[in-house]
């Protein structure tokens, strides 16, 4: 303090305050005006403590009343707004907080009579009308809430805002269709039919007028072109359901009738492509690309789309055309790359169509897939030693290692990969990841795992291919009986649930942990069956599953040794023997196995595709279905229920 004086002690504050320091130290005759002033201040009635401690008492019991009102002690409350209303009845907040609170206790009469004496100063106010009318309509005073309503339109019938604010208490109340129509009658009022578009196609969307919210959007849509992937996103809040895409579709055909509107047309192949009608799209994208002059570039964004979508036929369609468009020379070998892929696809389609519990035999495979190899083939002679020459050599040495059981032709492929400049670090991880796989397959472990070793160390590795590497490094200890270093590399393992190998991992590691310590003879006799089974030596590992089931019937591990015979039995053909095998796990292992929901769907499958029972397949399926109602397999047991009903998939 500069002089001490008692005056200072009711500006506390002023002490940290700079400036009042140096008004301070300006001398005792500003000391004397500054403490006259604040004497002077502070002695009359209306003096600062006096309208500092009226405030904070006002703010307290406004704070306070708030509190009562989330409490949803509103009569309380209610008393509270009341008084400091009364205090300042000018106050349009308090107006508010003291109707809500009689509309909560549903005094009505008492906020009509607030709301009257309001409208009495202020009868061109719209916001009382819009309220008074809620109020009616709430007391269910419906005539005298539209009449309210219209007052409120009629200060400023030429005002949009005044269309919104009743609008708003519409829908406050609820009143969707007849806030539409104010929006409506505000297009008419105001003389601009382009007025309330988005609100409009809002509440519409929200009555569920598909084609009206439709027709809003394409209205905004006239008028701001550049806004196609608004209306979009807009659009899509609805068109998750069938009904609506059906309604958006017929107003957008209608709107287009015969011309050529880009945004409109991009619009309608937007929709088909999310109702996954991808024929439809196709046709669309067909006009697109002629009106947009696209020389192939919108066909081959379509195919790549469909691609990803799985609906292959009409990819690989979509990709001729848009090479014979043709496509700039730039895009070529990526529509090419992306046709063979296709190709494959539908070739691996159809081998899984003919018989999914079946490996296909190499004599069938070749003719089968012969046409993506050829293709993928052209492409290296094409544009060799390039990004797309290794890509199809990868793709060449997958269908040779998993479809012709070609191993030998597989490395050879692989190795190109793998020695190609061409090749994207991430596909050259790839191609050693499989190139260890075949090498398991072919029986080499300790190729095998050099390969796996030099992804784990690979400085530009992705996550998910070390993570993989390493699995199939503890997969090699496990078909060593190495159990321990098996169990520490799939403890280390942070797996990714969207990967391929993350159920393996997830599977193997429990498996593990459940009979190592337990039945360890039985396990490492287990392992050394399924290492027979990966090279495809069946025959030998078969026997030897049984051998297990015999010799320790009581090892946790004998379901997965059934499962396993199932499965190896139904990959030979020998489809009698796989039932046998399943139903055997179904009724012996029924309280404890883990593995029944899959047993069941393998059995169905050996129904349907092996002995050809359709009526047996479709009971086993439903039996699936209501044993394990929550399994994974159930999506598909019901797709294959109704395939075997012939209804559409």
């Amino acid at each position: 303090m500069c002089d001490g004086g008692p005056s200072i002690h009711y500006f506390k504050v002023r002490k940290r305050d700079l400036a009042f320091k140096k008004r301070c130290r300006a001398g005792a005759g500003r000391r004397l005006l500054v403490r006259g002033a604040i004497l002077a201040l502070l002695a009359g009635p209306g003096g600062f403590r006096s309208v500092h401690s009226q405030t904070s008492d006002r703010d307290a019991k406004f704070r306070l009343a708030q509190g009562l009102e989330q409490a949803g002690e509103y009569d309380r409350a209610a008393g509270l707004y009341e008084g400091l209303l009364r205090g300042d009845p000018a106050n349009f907040v308090l107006l508010d907080a003291v109707q809500r609170m009689w509309m909560q206790l549903k005094r009505y009469d008492q906020v009509v009579e607030l709301l009257h004496s309001r409208l009495a100063r202020t009868p061109s106010d719209p916001n009382l009308h819009a309220m008074l009318g809620s109020v009616f309509y709430r007391a269910g005073r419906e005539k005298d809430a539209a009449a309210e309503w219209d007052s409120a339109i009629a200060t400023g019938p030429a005002n949009p805002g005044t269309y919104r604010l009743v609008a708003a208490v519409l829908v406050e109340n609820r009143l969707l269709d007849r806030a539409a129509e104010v929006y409506r009658r505000g297009r008419r009022g105001t003389g601009d039919g382009d007025l309330f578009t988005l609100e409009l196609a809002q509440l519409l969307a929200s009555t569920m007028n598909y084609s009206g919210a439709t027709a809003e959007y394409l209205r905004w849509l006239s008028k701001n072109p550049a806004q196609l992937s608004f209306v979009q996103s807009r659009l899509s809040q609805m068109t998750g359901r069938e009904e609506a895409r059906t309604a958006a579709t017929e107003v957008i055909r209608e709107a287009l009738g015969d011309r050529g509107d880009l945004p409109l047309l991009e619009l309608l192949a937007w929709l088909a492509m999310e109702g996954k009608k991808f024929e439809e799209a196709f046709e669309v994208y067909r006009k697109i690309d002629a009106l947009a002059g696209a020389h192939g570039n919108e066909l081959y964004q379509f195919a790549a789309r469909a691609a990803a979508e799985k609906a292959y036929g009409v990819a690989a369609r979509a990709y001729q055309e848009a090479i014979g468009a043709p496509l700039p020379a730039s895009l070529i070998p990526y529509a090419r790359y992306g046709y063979a892929g296709a190709v494959g696809e539908l070739q691996a389609e159809a081998d899984t169509f003919a018989s999914p519990v079946r490996g296909t035999p190499a004599t069938e495979a070749v003719p089968l897939y012969g046409g993506a190899v050829r293709l993928f083939q052209k492409i290296i002679e094409d544009y060799p030693h390039t990004e797309f020459s290794a890509k199809s050599w990868y793709q060449i040495g997958l269908i040779q290692s998993e479809k012709f059981g070609d191993r030998e032709g597989a490395v050879i492929s692989l190795r190109h990969v793998i020695e190609e400049a061409g090749a994207l670090p991430s596909l050259r991880n790839d191609a050693t990841l499989m190139m260890g796989k075949v090498h398991i397959a072919r029986g080499d472990t300790a190729k095998a795992a050099g390969y796996f070793r030099t992804v784990v160390a690979a400085s530009d590795v992705l996550p998910d291919a070390h993570d993989e590497a390493v699995f199939r490094l503890g997969e090699i200890d496990y078909f060593a009986g190495r159990f321990d270093s098996a169990m520490q590399k799939l403890g280390g393992i942070a797996v990714n649930l969207k990967a391929d190998y993350a159920n393996d991992a997830l599977r193997l590691g429990a498996f593990l942990q459940e009979n190592a310590g337990t039945v360890p003879e039985a396990l490492r006799e287990f392992s050394a069956a399924e290492f027979l089974a990966r090279q495809g030596k069946n025959t030998e590992a078969v026997p030897l599953l049984l051998a297990v089931i015999r010799s320790y019937p009581q090892a946790p591990l004998v379901d997965d040794a059934l499962m396993a015979v199932g499965a190896l039995q139904a990959s030979a053909g020998l489809f009698r023997e796989a039932v046998a095998s399943y139903e055997r796990l179904l009724a012996e292992f029924r309280e404890s196995s883990i593995e029944l929901d899959r047993a069941e769907f393998n059995l169905a499958e050996v129904y349907q595709y092996g002995t050809h029972e359709p009526a047996r397949a479709q009971a086993t399926y439903e039996r699936l279905l209501a044993d394990h109602p929550k399994s994974i397999l159930a999506g598909r047991a019901r797709q294959r229920i109704r395939q075997l009903r012939g209804e559409s998939l």
